[in-house]
């Protein structure tokens, strides 16, 4: 029996620096079509999650600069589920804002939060095991958090160490470590013992509610309302206390400093598009290696293990490159090497500095 209590927020505020030059301030990679698909990244995220959760339960968090990009790439969302936040404090606080927002809608709900950058290969699966994660956290006030297998030592991802077994593909979380160096990524993979955390969260809202005051502190007033409130009230409680939230992240808040966390392992085929590198992993790929996004015509000469994503229609000419990223998009051309998933940020963060901000 489908239970009407299940709501899914997706996390759509963030500027995805790691994704540039596509990626950029004023329209950051969620609402980007970054595999020639004709559905954005936010769009493929919402047609996902609303096969098995009505859209009036899904609500988009996102920065308040990009309402309009949501409402034109989702028309058929009421506009009371876009949650805005007025400045961008990661996915912590978001979340926390909107699993209160839901609680007051109704006191039995089952949250999941969704990034929209991800990347799913078997979405029946999806949907099957992400409704059973919804079942757990329906009978359990406790937080549930997705992983899959750890396959290779990556040091873009956080690597969840299961601990004691609950059930079949279910685990305590015994530890938690964000974006390793390589030799304990190895070490961590090496061992059996971890997953790979995908971002994706469950829990319900008494559970939520009951750790608000020791995982975000600030945002305890808006918690505490029990009645509905009209949107200009609860957007007057959102500018007041919002901005004093401390900028973190959902994965540190819930993995790191959470007692009551389990861990599912999941097979549904899962990548995070936060970074060319990982970009790269799931594209096809020609017999050297090489990878092109979207409708580009490249010609690879003496070329290995590339990534190239330029604007659409737009023909290069690339010799003797192995292992970069050659991408281009309105004013700005990087081409740099593609092992490091930090190095981009690290580049646009300099950019602003010596360019400055049309640039980024």
């Amino acid at each position: 029996m489908e239970n009407n209590s299940n709501y899914c927020i997706i996390m759509a505020g963030g500027v995805g620096r790691r994704l540039w030059p596509c990626s950029r301030k004023a329209k950051p990679k969620q609402f980007l079509d970054f595999f020639g698909t004709g559905r954005t990244l936010l769009q493929q995220t919402f047609d996902r999650v609303s096969r098995f959760i009505p859209p009036s339960h899904i609500y988009i968090s996102t920065f308040v600069e990009y309402t309009d990009l949501v409402n034109e790439q989702l028309p058929m969302l009421p506009a009371a589920n876009i949650l805005t936040e007025p400045v961008q404090l990661s996915t912590a606080p978001a979340a926390v804002r909107a699993s209160a927002h839901i609680a007051v809608r109704d006191a039995n709900a089952a949250v999941m939060a969704v990034p929209a950058d991800q990347y799913i290969v078997d979405t029946d699966l999806y949907e099957q095991q992400l409704r059973d994660a919804f079942r757990y956290v329906h009978d359990h006030n406790e937080f549930l958090a997705i992983g899959v297998r750890a396959t290779e030592p990556n040091t873009g991802y956080g690597y969840i160490q299961r601990g004691e077994e609950i059930s079949t593909n279910l685990c305590r979380v015994k530890s938690f470590t964000e974006k390793p160096d390589i030799e304990y990524a190895r070490m961590f993979v090496e061992s059996g013992e971890f997953l790979w955390n995908t971002g994706l969260f469950l829990w319900n809202v008494h559970t939520m509610n009951e750790r608000i005051k020791t995982l975000i502190p600030a945002m305890t007033p808006q918690a505490a309302e029990s009645t509905p409130l009209t949107p200009q009230e609860e957007l007057d409680i959102i500018i007041e206390h919002y901005p004093s939230t401390t900028h973190s992240s959902l994965d540190l808040t819930i993995l790191g400093h959470s007692e009551k966390v389990v861990v599912r392992e999941c097979t549904f085929g899962w990548a995070d598009i936060g970074c060319w590198p990982e970009l790269y992993q799931v594209e096809e790929k020609d017999a050297d290696g090489n990878a092109v996004i979207c409708d580009s015509r490249v010609m690879f000469s003496a070329c290995r293990n590339n990534l190239v994503r330029l604007p659409s229609g737009t023909a290069a000419v690339i010799r003797g490159l192995d292992g970069y990223l050659v991408a281009a998009s309105d004013n700005v051309l990087v081409i740099c090497p593609n092992d490091d998933p930090a190095l981009v940020r690290r580049l646009v963060n300099e950019a602003q500095v010596q360019l400055g901000e049309d640039f980024v």
